[in-house]
């Protein structure tokens, strides 16, 4: 695709579709850290097109005061929501690679992460794989797996059973000790 395809789309779309994609990322986002959290990541793919053709068919509905304009310019009203889940998705995108400042994570805490995904809630797995980290690191006493167990307990919403914590902070400090046990 040229240039002149890009700007010819933006100036076909025009200034509407950017601004509801602005404010259909954010909305995305605010879905994604409240309500949505313990959502699949695959699911929150569609978001922001669902959002983008929602916002923009209230857009164009209060645009032409009509109801019946979204039944007869549906199609239009669907492509331009497209459009704006679109351009959410490539703010969201620039966003996630050029502006947001990403916390640096030890190997551990990479490792731990990797291995409670699915275990722990999105937004909590960085906190927790810290938490683990730090109470692995500080354990004198041979417990670790027993405080990883009671972190995961903390931070799961009481969706593993007992078995699971207890083999799953097993994991962590067995594989822990191989990753530190073996230096390239």
């Amino acid at each position: 695709m040229t240039i002149i395809k890009i700007i010819d789309t933006f100036t076909f779309y025009g200034l509407d579709v950017a601004l509801l994609a602005i404010l259909t990322a954010v909305t995305v986002q605010i879905f994604k850290i409240t309500f949505l959290k313990n959502i699949k990541k695959k699911l929150l793919t569609f978001l922001p097109f669902t959002v983008g053709a929602i916002f923009y068919a209230v857009y164009a509905a209060l645009k032409n005061w009509s109801l019946a304009y979204l039944l007869t310019e549906y199609v239009s009203i669907i492509e331009h929501g497209v459009s704006v889940g679109s351009v959410a998705t490539l703010l969201y995108v620039l966003y996630e690679q050029f502006v947001r400042e990403k916390t640096t994570s030890s190997a551990t805490e990479g490792v731990i992460s990797t291995l409670i995904e699915g275990f722990v809630p999105t937004d909590k797995i960085e906190s927790v794989a810290k938490q683990i980290a730090e109470a692995i690191e500080r354990d004198v006493t041979g417990n670790g797996a027993l405080k990883a167990a009671e972190i995961l307990s903390d931070n799961s919403d009481g969706e593993i059973s007992e078995r699971d914590l207890q083999l799953l902070s097993k994991l962590i400090i067995e594989t822990l000790a191989h990753v530190n046990t073996v230096k390239p």
